[in-house]
């Protein structure tokens, strides 16, 4: 048994795979688009970047910086996750104005 040499195999369901991401529908990104002109045309700009630092994920919001102001979105969030936040985020501007 000494010196034998032993084979490991390993299954594919063992190994790390990439998820893959659906697709979303036409539909998903026109909505998404129009949401995101109907903040800019209110003077809002729209960032998606990884909201993660020092191991905290952030949520995103609304930022005023110098008058001007921002919308910061989680990119890895599903297209209906950003559409719903976008909703969210211009119906509290409107209330505020």
């Amino acid at each position: 048994m000494i010196g034998m040499q032993v084979k490991m195999t390993v299954g594919k369901s063992a190994m790390k795979r990439k998820k893959k991401r659906k697709t979303p529908s036409p539909a998903l990104l026109q909505e998404l688009t129009a949401l995101e002109s109907a903040a800019a045309a209110r003077g809002i700009h729209v960032h998606y970047d990884r909201l993660e630092a020092a191991g905290l994920r952030l949520n995103g919001g609304l930022c005023a910086l110098n008058g001007e102001y921002y919308l910061f979105i989680e990119k890895r969030k599903s297209v209906v996750d950003k559409i719903e936040f976008l909703k969210t985020q211009l119906e509290k501007t409107l209330s505020n104005t």
